[in-house]
């Protein structure tokens, strides 16, 4: 499949360290996978996060599967399915005309996802001077183009600002104890973030 901006970001990960911040988003997927109990999964345009191992770590599996078309060692598509599909800040990156077709690759990976969208303009610039973020839409407008790909998707509410989320299944843990697992990963990020601060071990 052609993707027009591939080459944009292989020279911003071979240059910098880009597209890190997915795992931050580990409190907010943890407790509808959880619920899910995925035995595989696969972060799709992960960049070099590394949210799809620590999300892995939690649930316990070690079918985990990191895929990005613009880093070379993350560049083979899988050619096999898994339980859940997670794919966080991708989507807005994609230009309009090729969404249906990333969309319709990402379903034919998983029988079930979890996709976060930024709805803002990114801080990062394109060799031309345009925004990074090519894509920028609304809840309503997403779910309605990624539908054909995800019937059963819909938008679930998500603590990140500017961000939309969406899902395909129904699965989630009762709120209380959603909010324990989300309290529990935000002291363990913040206990990381120290630690980096002081040498002891990367963030991520």
């Amino acid at each position: 499949m052609e993707r027009s901006l591939i080459g944009e970001y292989a020279t911003k990960h071979r240059e910098s360290r880009y597209g890190t911040t997915g795992i931050k988003v580990l409190p907010h997927v943890a407790p509808h996978a959880i619920a899910l109990a995925p035995r595989s999964l696969i972060d799709y345009g992960c960049g070099q996060s590394r949210l799809g191992p620590a999300l892995g770590a939690v649930l316990g599996v070690d079918d985990v599967a990191r895929y990005d078309p613009a880093i070379p060692a993350l560049s083979a598509l899988p050619v096999r399915r898994f339980d859940l599909l997670i794919s966080i800040d991708v989507l807005e990156h994609i230009p309009d005309g090729e969404i249906d077709a990333v969309a319709r690759e990402m379903a034919g990976l998983a029988a079930h996802a979890y996709l976060v969208i930024d709805t803002a303009p990114a801080k990062a610039r394109l060799s031309d001077g345009s925004n990074a973020h090519v894509s920028l839409h609304d809840g309503p407008w997403w779910l309605q183009r990624l539908r054909p790909s995800f019937p059963t998707l819909r938008q679930i509410p998500i603590g990140r600002r500017n961000r939309v989320a969406f899902k395909t299944f129904d699965a989630e843990l009762p709120p209380l104890r959603a909010a324990a697992v989300r309290g529990w990963f935000q002291a363990v990020v913040r206990a990381r973030r120290v630690a980096a601060k002081v040498g002891l071990h990367p963030v991520d």
